[in-house]
């Protein structure tokens, strides 16, 4: 009977020890689990509740804390052991007035992204925030995004200039630019900071931003003396890719209303009857081929015109003048703007001092701009 006992003694401690070993097992894996977790930060609207700012190991000296009424909405969110956290600022001072550019930033021992930002006002208010996902694999970013501010004055205004790019991305992706200024100009925007507001959605392009301008071409009024107009002729120019080569497009400022606009609006009459299509400059890259070709050249970007037959020698001289095409303006659910080409695309060039019109794919492979991208 005792050598039972000692055996049933032993039998108790064994399962005992089983089942502390499954136990911690099971906590093992759970937090692995958590340690392999991947953080996405949901999209916000500007006015959403922000995710809680982690601090760096070693914070810099210029971070910004969140203002009291960030903090009241913040929520808690956790990252990755592999990963670091930071916050940067940058403060810009548009007509007197001070905007600061507030940065949230997750790093690896190689790449960082910008998971959200906030433009603040001089009362520490937000204006704008934007957020992006994070995921991550083997240990690196699938993506990064990079975000860069920049203050601008223009004839007509002022204000702060933020574009959004993405890696890796498409060639021909220009990322996003978004424009905040004071609304109405320079008669306001010295006056009240309430006016300073975001001139609309993100603008994503295939090509790229050039930066800002002046549309000389738009006509001046003519006005009766003592009487002033804003004209409205301050512009952001961007590089748009065709499919075939660049057109140079302008998007207006409107300063009455506060928005961005399509700089060009145009309606004509073709034998297919109206299109919106306006005429752009050019900029092509071409590559001709080494042996006789042959183009149709149109008179007018139109179909129903007779083309002629313009016989090409790898030494003919070819000169492209403009594109004529329409871009639509579309906006994603007031979340970005594209600009998209709608329909063909015309090209008029000058060949051999002859000049015309070629739209076909043929047609634009034979002087050197083929399909790309």
């Amino acid at each position: 009977m005792r050598t039972n006992g000692i055996r049933l003694a032993v039998l108790a401690a064994a399962l005992s020890l089983s089942v502390s070993a499954c136990k911690r097992g099971d906590s093992a894996a759970s937090a692995q689990a958590v340690t392999n977790a991947i953080v996405r930060t949901a999209p916000e609207t500007p006015q959403a509740s922000p995710p809680a700012q982690v601090p760096a190991p070693q914070p810099s000296s210029n971070v910004l804390p969140p203002s009291p009424s960030v903090l009241d909405r913040t929520n808690k969110t956790s990252v990755p052991a592999n990963i670091s956290a930071a916050d940067s600022t940058e403060s810009f001072t548009i007509a007197g007035h001070t905007f600061r550019m507030l940065k949230h930033v997750q790093r690896t021992a190689h790449e960082e992204t910008v998971d959200w930002w906030e433009l603040r006002n001089s009362k520490d208010q937000s204006v704008y925030r934007e957020t992006y996902p994070v995921s991550m694999a083997n240990g690196e970013f699938d993506f990064t995004v990079s975000v860069i501010a920049a203050p601008f004055t223009t004839k007509e205004g002022a204000g702060i200039i933020v574009q959004r790019g993405e890696e890796p991305s498409d060639p021909m992706a220009g990322g996003s630019v978004q424009m905040f200024a004071f609304k109405y100009g320079r008669e306001k925007y010295g006056v009240d900071e309430s006016l300073f507001q975001s001139f609309g959605p993100p603008i994503l392009v295939e090509g790229r931003y050039l930066g800002l301008g002046t549309d000389t071409t738009r006509p001046k009024p003519t006005l009766p003396p003592g009487i002033t107009m804003m004209t409205m002729d301050d512009i952001l120019k961007f590089k748009i890719w065709t499919g075939n080569f660049y057109v140079m497009y302008p998007v207006r400022i409107n300063w009455i209303t506060g928005s961005l606009e399509p700089g060009l609006r145009c309606v004509e009459m073709t034998s297919r009857g109206r299109t919106g299509r306006c005429s752009y400059p050019v900029e092509v890259e071409a590559h001709r081929e080494t042996e006789p070709t042959f183009v149709r050249l149109f008179p007018e970007p139109d179909d129903g015109a007779t083309a002629k037959h313009i016989i090409i020698q790898p030494d003919t001289k070819v000169e492209y003048l403009e594109a004529r095409l329409q871009f639509d303006w579309v906006s994603q659910d007031g979340k970005s703007i594209n600009v998209e080409v709608n329909g063909d695309v015309w090209l008029k060039v000058r060949i051999a001092g002859q000049e015309g019109w070629i739209h076909s794919e043929e047609d634009f492979q034979a002087l050197g701009v083929p399909q790309a991208g």
